[in-house]
């Protein structure tokens, strides 16, 4: 079951994500413009967050305090919550669904299709090295 986020805790995630690194939570203060958290208000965000597992303590000083960094990759979570709507009953199933859905949508086009060819491609590449059968 795929890990749920508030927007408060979304908030957080996409800042450490883009950071590429842990923050403290003061620079998780910073990070969060147009909201304004009181201490025990972001205390409790973040200890939730580390309850659900999606964040981790990283590290502890005495001028920074703690600092957080996520437990899974942003793609990771986003796989994790579309499969859990996406239909079927294989995991095959459901990466076929999700990816037609998002293919067809309005306004991909013909780049961005072209730059998910050339993903896909090398992660096949990837899977007959680890020695993957190719399905036909």
């Amino acid at each position: 079951m795929a890990i749920r986020l508030s927007p408060n805790e979304q908030a957080i995630m996409e800042l450490i994500w883009s950071a590429g690194r842990p923050l403290s939570r003061q620079e998780i203060l910073e990070g969060t413009d147009g909201r304004s958290w009181n201490p025990a208000s972001i205390h409790l965000v973040l200890n939730n967050m580390l309850s659900k597992g999606i964040l981790r303590i990283t590290d502890q000083t005495v001028r920074y305090g703690r600092t957080y960094g996520a437990t899974m990759p942003r793609c990771e979570y986003i796989a994790q919550y579309a499969e859990e709507v996406a239909k079927g009953n294989t995991q095959r199933d459901r990466t076929l669904d999700l990816a037609m859905c998002l293919v067809c949508r309005d306004g991909i086009d013909a780049d961005t299709i072209a730059e998910l060819e050339q993903m896909l491609e090398a992660r096949r590449k990837e899977l007959l090295a680890e020695g993957a059968p190719e399905e036909g």
